[in-house]
């Protein structure tokens, strides 16, 4: 089994992203690039340099809905027919459902202020343009067998960046497509998010991705192939890496923390004090998730007032 990495155009500020043709029948694409002519030329160009064409996909495999990784799937599938899989936390989103009211909720919960969430929200709308829905999607899950001719992959749902994260893993190469769960040169963002299985709470992003993360450790993988940038060989480092930097993060915003009470918009402003408006969303998210993180450890103690949640030091 082959596995080609092509590099893609986004017009977002991480730079390229890297999807997988895997060239075995049936060929396969692992992610797609954003809903843009660049990423569109620049796909099908890289392919048949590769000796393969568009119309010979017959699999697409989302690893999250993200639009840098989900964005040309229905235009691939309009020339190819192929069939498109996705986790089933994140199948509504590929079909273009968008629960605008479930995330004004969840952020008015953290405290962001009114007129920033419908900054937030004019955002995501744009950045919805750059991922074209897919009408009818198949569910990959936990375990799930992707096979081709010689051998399968083996899906594997790795919450943390999203709810439905998904990675694929080669058992006898002992190799990983990973896509954003494991970055080598930044941190993947606990974005915040309603939990799938509860949507009035909130997902408990960065627990989960630890979790994920200790997981795929366990596997001992060789190789990792990335969601952007260059591959990881050694996932023991990476998390105990991970691991240090969490850590720090967290002590630093305890260290921030008033002596009375603060939303997550608020410490999010002193833990990222630099950050432009147009990743204040980022900053708020990850801000969130360390206060949840915290609160689980026993090290902050959440508070709500009129639907907003506060936290003070234990």
């Amino acid at each position: 089994m082959k596995i080609h990495t092509l590099r893609i155009p986004t017009p977002f500020y991480i730079g390229p992203v890297n999807v997988f043709l895997i060239a075995e029948d049936p060929i396969t694409l692992v992610d797609t690039g954003p809903n843009t002519d660049e990423a569109f030329r620049s796909l099908r160009d890289q392919v048949e340099a590769l000796g393969f064409r568009l119309e010979q996909i017959r699999r697409i495999i989302i690893s999250h809905t993200h639009e840098d990784h989900a964005g040309l799937a229905a235009r691939i599938k309009q020339i190819s027919d192929a069939a498109v899989y996705v986790h089933p936390w994140e199948a509504h989103r590929m079909t273009g459902e968008r629960d605008y009211l479930v995330g004004r909720k969840i952020l008015r919960q953290v405290g962001v202020p009114p007129k920033i969430i419908e900054e937030f929200e004019a955002r995501w709308k744009h950045y919805r343009t750059l991922l074209e829905p897919v009408p009818d999607v198949q569910v990959l899950d936990e375990g799930d067998e992707v096979p081709f001719a010689a051998e399968s992959l083996r899906a594997l749902h790795t919450p943390g960046h999203t709810p439905g994260h998904i990675c694929l893993w080669r058992d006898g190469e002992r190799a990983l497509i990973a896509a954003d769960t494991v970055l080598k040169r930044t941190s993947p963002n606990p974005i915040i998010s309603p939990d799938p299985r509860n949507s009035n709470r909130r997902f408990p992003s960065l627990s989960m991705y630890l979790n994920t993360l200790a997981r795929l450790r366990d596997l001992s993988p060789t190789l990792i192939y990335t969601g952007h940038g260059e591959e990881v060989k050694d996932l023991h480092a990476y998390y105990n890496g991970m691991l240090r930097h969490t850590r720090s993060r967290q002590s630093r915003l305890l260290d921030l923390c008033p002596p009375n009470a603060a939303t997550a918009w608020e410490m999010s402003l002193k833990l990222f004090p630099d950050v432009g408006d147009e990743h204040r969303f980022l900053a708020v998210s990850e801000t969130s998730a360390h206060f949840d993180f915290a609160t689980d450890e026993g090290k902050l103690t959440r508070e709500e007032s009129d639907g907003v949640e506060y936290y003070r030091l234990s």
